[in-house]
């Protein structure tokens, strides 16, 4: 099983996000390498990405610059770099966290040859009024948090992908949402969504290791009024018949 890590991160932590990598390349269950998507300059604070020289030299860990959706591009491009290849799993997790060494593993618990669904610690399911109850077990929902990191199964997008980030980018609201973004197209493409979080004393509901910077001012689920209304608001544009 073949899995590659897939992150991004912001130019206030570019230098700081160390420990994050070297959690995702320290898993039990190995990946083969992390590919670090770095726009040039940041959309949203107009700042430019100074790539520092540790992290260049960085091994197992790829950089590839490319142009800023928002929060979507830790994923985006690397689905779209692999879109073709039939055995390649891809890892997206976020650089804000140091992440325990089971993280992955925890979700390949959930892996079945036999099923082609999206992998995910955390989810819910919307509701009419556009809210999200949250679940946590074992079970398909419509929706995923990307938090807690998610594995995608090989070649999951279409041509229409590139299109689609490009569009809903444009959006303040759907750039700022993309764990709502990306569960509305996959749900598009009829690919389920299957959490697998039960909690015990050893594998905690939320994952351990959050790193300092994750509350600072720049933190993606502090803009625009937090993450639950601001979902709302992108429903009611990408999804505008619900309920």
């Amino acid at each position: 099983m073949r899995i590659i890590a897939s992150m991004t991160t912001i130019p206030s932590r570019i230098d700081r996000i160390g420990p994050a990598l070297e959690s995702v390349l320290g898993q039990t269950v190995a990946v083969e390498h992390v590919e670090l998507n770095v726009p040039y300059v940041c959309v949203r604070t107009n700042e430019p990405y100074i790539l520092p020289a540790w992290l260049a030299e960085m091994e197992r860990v790829k950089i590839f610059r490319t142009d800023d959706y928002g929060p979507v591009t830790k994923i985006a491009p690397t689905l779209l770099r692999h879109g073709n290849e039939k055995e390649t799993y891809i890892w997206s997790v976020d650089d804000d966290f140091a992440y325990p060494k089971n993280q992955l593993a925890l979700l390949c618990k959930a892996h079945r040859d036999t099923e082609y669904r999206i992998l995910a610690r955390h989810g819910g399911n919307f509701n009419p009024d556009g809210s999200i109850t949250f679940k946590y077990g074992e079970m398909q929902v419509s929706m995923f948090e990307g938090f807690g990191t998610v594995l995608y199964p090989p070649a999951c997008v279409g041509d229409d992908f590139l299109e689609y980030v490009r569009n809903t980018s444009s959006d303040m609201d759907c750039r700022h949402s993309d764990d709502i973004v990306l569960s509305l197209y996959f749900a598009s493409r009829r690919i389920p969504i299957f959490i697998w979080n039960s909690p015990t004393e050893t594998d905690p509901f939320y994952p351990t290791g959050s790193l300092p910077y994750s509350s600072e001012g720049d933190a993606i689920h502090l803009q625009s009024g937090g993450n639950l209304e601001r979902y709302k608001r992108v429903l009611s544009i990408l999804k505008p018949g619900r309920g």
